[in-house]
């Protein structure tokens, strides 16, 4: 719209000059004077290049070669217009009533330079505000009361560049523009084709009110904008001053494609989605969402929104409410996504993205009637998301999970490497359910209350993993584990079905650099009791467990049957503990065998020496003296001493 409003301001200049003497002027003289009179009226310099040709019917025009329009003094950016050519026609009949309607404008090839400095000060600002003040605007000045009226605008080929401060904001290249309007009093039509990548994106509006538009009203519209394959249409009131409010609908079938049109890359990640809502945008740059409705991924949300772009960075604050959420696209990845090695190949190595993180600030509210998470099934859930600073905090207000509830809350955290963490809390969550749910086992029942709190530092899952700490909890009240009957198997030694009835399960944990850590796990039936410890490497996918379920004795010595499970958690060993089976010691007892042997041994051998240990004096060593004696004896015997 604003290329439409300079190129219409040139245009009411020179045609001003140019109508009265196209009949009795030369074409370089009428140049010549069209240039003298848009640099009395705005201070620019139009310059004409070639021959300025003139045709009289039925069209009076006038065609040139290129064009220069010369740009604000305070510009370092070259010409605010150039163009191969310009061509210009004027309604003969009309001049006869004074009016001047221009037929046609047309414009090959046109470049424009669209500036604000960092004062405020707009280039395309062609006319002085004193001469305006000084000069009352009437109603027969303007386009809309017959005087001057532009009936077709064609401009092919055009680049449209936007400087702020000197600084290059976008730019706009190898697009057409075209403007058909039948009447003053009648609507305009506007089409605007882009060709960022190749393919043509075309955009169209009618304009109910062009001249009100122009003079910086408000007026109604309709706009739709087509690219491959995606539609958007825009039903309402706007201004040139970046105003607008209305119906918005949108319908994106091929994501990918829409971003390729626009000379984005293609992430493959997003599905197709419709929106239609109420959207208003201010001229303080915020924009507002109310009563939309989005679909996308099987889901149909109802959002509210407001999105402020006047800060550093875009601040949005939204809600959203949804009926059963379905995010089991988000669980499973694609096949094509999933490596060829084994599954014991550890955690990724791959740096994480977290940019986004830093795009935007805000808080977003999400409530839902349930969530599929594939695997997992949330009921009822409120949850909040809050980004400031590139740090994002997750908050799990309200989540009804396996008729118990979750809360807690997730952070990360990118504004010095990334860093992950939270803290969460499980009431009541039947496990049978669960587990079940999430690894498949159905033979484990009852109620748990759990907690943990955990921080993990990297730049990818592996770091993460083998980086974190924290620690944790869970009870289990009265439950089962079916397939299995504990009491039984300690004190008859028959295995097995059956069921376990358990009074209590129980254990703390503790997390440092990616090992979890627990030494109190303790399963309490009525007449047998199980307890484990070990550790879990969270980073190295390892574990190294020792379960123990014994027969309870006030002695302590109960039938036990320990069982160690260690290796990778993908391919783990299970073996029972025999040299701590029965609730003895095997080492422990060769060792006391051994003693009494000896000790038996000894004592024999006192017998048949007739020894008698002194106070103090061991039956071994008394067994040494015995035979030292004995043999000094001999020796003097032998040598004749007495």
């Amino acid at each position: 719209m604003r290329l439409i409003r300079v190129l219409l301001m040139v245009v009411v200049v020179v045609c001003v000059g140019l109508v009265a003497l196209v009949l009795v002027l030369p074409g370089e003289k009428i140049a010549r004077i069209a240039a003298d009179q848009v640099k009395a009226q705005t201070g620019r310099d139009l310059n004409f290049e070639g021959d300025v040709g003139i045709s009289w019917y039925p069209v009076l025009g006038i065609s040139t070669g290129a064009v220069t329009l010369s740009n604000a003094d305070w510009s370092t950016e070259g010409p605010m217009l150039t163009a191969d050519s310009l061509a210009i026609g004027v309604d003969v009949a009309a001049l006869v009533t004074g009016d001047i309607r221009i037929k046609k404008v047309e414009a090959l090839r046109p470049d424009v330079v669209l500036e604000v400095d960092a004062d405020g000060r707009a280039n395309w600002s062609l006319f002085p505000e004193t001469a305006a003040t000084d000069t009352p605007t009437t109603t027969e000045d303007t386009p809309a009361s017959g005087g001057l009226f532009l009936e077709k605008l064609t401009i092919k080929d055009a680049r449209l560049r936007y400087v702020e401060a000197g600084t290059a904001v976008f730019e706009m290249a190898n697009s057409d523009v075209s403007l058909d309007w039948a009447a003053p009093d009648k609507p305009a039509d506007v089409t605007l084709v882009l060709r960022p990548a190749g393919e043509d994106i075309t955009a169209s509006a009618r304009l109910a009110d062009l001249p009100a538009l122009l003079g910086g009203e408000v007026a109604a519209l309709s706009a739709d904008v087509m690219v491959a394959g995606a539609t958007l249409a825009f039903e309402g009131r706007a201004g040139l001053d970046s105003q607008a409010a209305g119906q918005l609908t949108a319908d994106v079938p091929n994501p990918d494609k829409v971003l390729k049109a626009l000379g984005q890359a293609a992430s493959g990640q997003i599905d197709p989605f419709n929106l239609r809502g109420q959207v208003t945008l201010t001229k303080e740059a915020q924009l507002s969402l109310r009563d939309t409705t989005v679909m996308a991924l099987g889901n149909t949300l109802t959002l509210q929104a407001d999105v402020f772009t006047d800060g550093e960075r875009p601040k949005v604050n939204a809600q959203i409410a949804a009926g059963v959420l379905d995010l089991s696209s988000f669980a499973q990845p694609a096949e094509a996504d999933v490596p060829a090695q084994s599954a014991d190949s550890g955690w990724s190595k791959e740096a994480i993205d977290a940019s986004a993180l830093g795009l935007v600030d805000g808080s977003i509210a999400i409530a839902a009637s349930g969530i599929d998470l594939g695997d997992l099934t949330l009921g009822a859930s409120r949850m909040a998301v809050s980004i400031d600073r590139s740090r994002a905090v997750f908050a799990l207000q309200d989540i009804t999970a396996y008729g118990g509830k979750v809360t807690g809350e997730f952070v990360a955290n990118n504004r010095n490497g990334l860093s992950v963490g939270g803290k969460i809390r499980a009431e009541n969550v039947e496990m049978k359910t669960l587990l079940s749910d999430a690894m498949k086992i159905s033979r484990f029942a009852g109620k748990a209350t759990a907690q943990a709190s955990f921080l993990g530092v990297g730049n990818s899952v592996y770091d993460i993993m083998n980086t974190l700490k924290g620690s944790g909890s869970v009870d289990v009240g009265q439950g089962t584990i079916s397939g299995i009957d504990l009491d039984r198997l300690l004190r008859s030694g028959v295995s097995g079905g059956g069921t376990t009835v358990f009074d209590s399960l129980s254990a703390t944990l503790q997390i440092e650099q990616g090992v979890l850590s627990n030494d109190d796990l303790l399963l309490d039936l009525p007449s047998v009791q199980a307890k484990g410890e070990g550790v879990v490497g969270l980073g190295q996918r390892t574990l190294d467990y020792l379960f123990t379920p014994q027969i309870k004795r006030d002695d302590q010595q109960g039938l036990a049957i320990p069982v160690r499970i260690n290796g990778s958690w993908d391919d783990p060993k299970i073996r029972p503990q025999l040299d701590k089976a029965l609730g003895v010691d095997l080492e422990a007892e060769k060792e006391r065998l051994k003693d009494e042997a000896e000790t038996r041994a000894q004592q024999e051998i006192s017998e048949r020496l007739n020894l008698q240990p002194e106070v103090g004096q061991s039956t071994e060593d008394a067994i040494k003296d015995s035979l030292e004696d004995k043999a000094k004896s001999k020796l003097l015997e032998l040598l004749g001493g007495d």
